[in-house]
């Protein structure tokens, strides 16, 4: 990828006389030597710009005169938008987190309970439009109308929808999420189109001193004594994290392994024997415990058997108002909280909700009690 830099009256060969053309004309050698400087001049800048594109590293990043740029999204595209925008959808948490919600034509955060409990606290968030008809569908017609300049697509939820956007000329930067530091990345992109990196600096570095607490805390763990985990999805007991999702990532920074980790594919359904052979030690109950919680994994028979069960070692994965085993901005406390739920030894002098309070005052606008949050 390259950066490329448009510069008026820069775009022409800086070693032809015609370049002083439209500055000004003067006769005999005095015109001469200022066409000689002024083109001079012209590579003096020009070399100028390059250095500062290299020290920069910037090689996704292309100027498009004054008022736009292209950039390239997380599937590779280069994506031209304009300059400065300030009506954007998509990716509500992160453009939350940010600080950007103004920029916001629609609603942004969609799940549930934490979107009610933002439109009970904050009246602008309440006075926007939704444009989510369900959990997961998209009113591309409500969106057409509301006009945004860009709109943020994670590509492993909204596939069809991006088309379906694209096809009504609308512009879609696409992000991916199934990694932390994709996440990050997405955020860093994020905060580039938007015009407020020195925002999503800040925002990352608190995101990457939590990692980083928590990697200091248990990278002394021998591999055979790390926990074995099964991270349980939105259907039931038996629809398990794979090791293409970010919850594998989650679970490994906080200092164990996911049972399923050699498995494909998104929530891939496995059977009662295929638990009883894993014998996970800690069970997570994902973003499925609002259709079955922790007492009824301890009465099923067919779990008896179960380290996890036996050692009692079956956790819901917060939080009622947003998961923390999904993309940012909450996954980074998932790590901390799964690696304290795992290894409270090593973590006595960590208050959780005190954690989480900060993060959401900071990120979100109001603290995770005041959301109505609780672990």
């Amino acid at each position: 990828m390259h950066c490329v830099f448009f510069v008026h009256g820069l775009n022409r060969d800086p070693f032809s006389t015609q370049g002083a053309r439209g500055f000004g004309t003067m006769a005999g050698s005095t015109c001469a030597s200022s066409t000689r400087k002024l083109g001079l001049k012209r590579l003096v800048i020009l070399a100028l710009l390059i250095g500062l594109a290299g020290l920069c590293g910037c090689n996704d990043l292309s100027m498009l005169g004054d008022q736009s740029l292209a950039l390239r999204d997380q599937e590779g595209h280069s994506v031209r938008l304009p300059r400065h925008i300030s009506r954007v959808s998509g990716e509500g948490g992160i453009v939350y987190a940010l600080g950007q919600q103004d920029k916001l034509v629609d609603r942004g955060i969609y799940y549930g309970p934490e979107g009610d409990a933002m439109a009970r606290l904050d009246p602008g968030f309440a006075a926007r439009p939704k444009i989510m008809e369900g959990k997961n569908n998209i009113n591309c017609e409500a969106l057409v109308a509301l006009r945004p300049q860009v709109i943020f697509a994670n590509t492993e939820f909204h596939k069809a929808d991006k088309e379906q956007m694209e096809r009504a000329g609308l512009k879609v930067f696409a992000i991916k999420s199934e990694t932390i530091e994709e996440s990050f990345e997405a955020v860093r992109l994020i905060g580039q189109v938007l015009g407020c990196q020195d925002k999503a600096r800040g925002y990352l570095n608190d995101c990457r001193h939590l990692l980083k607490l928590v990697e200091d805390r248990t990278k002394d763990i021998p591999d055979d004594k790390r926990l074995k985990v099964m991270f349980a999805g939105p259907k039931g007991i038996y629809t398990v994290a794979t090791g293409a999702m970010i919850q594998t990532d989650v679970i490994s920074r906080a200092g164990a392994e996911n049972v399923a980790a050699g498995l494909k594919g998104f929530w891939c359904d496995v059977s009662p024997e295929q638990v009883a052979v894993w014998n996970p030690d800690v069970i997570f109950l994902g973003s499925s415990k609002g259709a079955y919680g922790v007492d009824e994994v301890y009465r099923c028979a067919q779990f008896k058997t179960v380290s996890a069960v036996k050692q009692k070692r079956v956790y819901a994965f917060p939080s009622n108002i947003g998961w923390w085993d999904f993309p940012p901005p909450h996954c980074v406390l998932g790590v901390l909280w799964a690696a304290k739920a795992m290894y409270p030894d090593r973590f006595p002098d960590i208050d959780m909700l005190k954690t989480a309070d900060a993060f959401y005052a900071k990120y979100r606008g109001h603290t995770f009690t005041a959301l109505g949050g609780k672990l």
